[in-house]
């Protein structure tokens, strides 16, 4: 049976990641500035503003450099990162697997800048996505971090 969930969760997934793609593919031709990406976040306010939607339009996002090193780059990161966890309410979306990767990638990118920040973030990571395992791992990692 898990199997079977486990298959059933791919393709849900596999058909959910296509759709996003149209849908970019959509707000790129609406978008007139493609640097800071507004009209990709507006389409996915105004629209569907999933965590599912957030998660996949910050990664794309992330794929444009090494937050790392690139300054800039880690904070428009940070920012996206910031309004997607507004835009979701956590009473709604705790429950959500993409939910918990914002929260926790957001935390990890807040680690660079400013660890008490961070530790803070993730202490709300842990505090809304409690049975996420990866949460309190990315906690526990960051801790031995620092």
């Amino acid at each position: 049976i898990a199997s079977i969930m486990n298959r059933v969760r791919n393709l849900k997934n596999k058909y959910r990641n296509e759709d996003n793609i149209t849908d970019e593919l959509n707000c790129t031709k609406i978008s007139a500035d493609t640097t800071d990406n507004s009209g990709t976040v507006n389409q996915i306010m105004m629209t569907t503003n999933t965590p599912e939607d957030w998660l996949c339009f910050l990664l794309r996002l992330e794929k444009k450099g090494v937050p790392q090193m690139d300054v800039g780059l880690l904070n428009r990161l940070i920012g996206r990162y910031s309004q997607a966890v507004t835009a979701l309410p956590a009473e709604k979306y705790s429950q959500d697997e993409s939910y918990a990767r914002i929260l926790v990638r957001l935390a990890e990118l807040k680690a660079l800048q400013d660890p008490e920040e961070a530790r803070d973030q993730f202490h709300l990571a842990r505090l809304n996505c409690k049975k996420f395992a990866f949460v309190h791992v990315a906690f526990a990692q960051f801790e031995l971090l620092q």
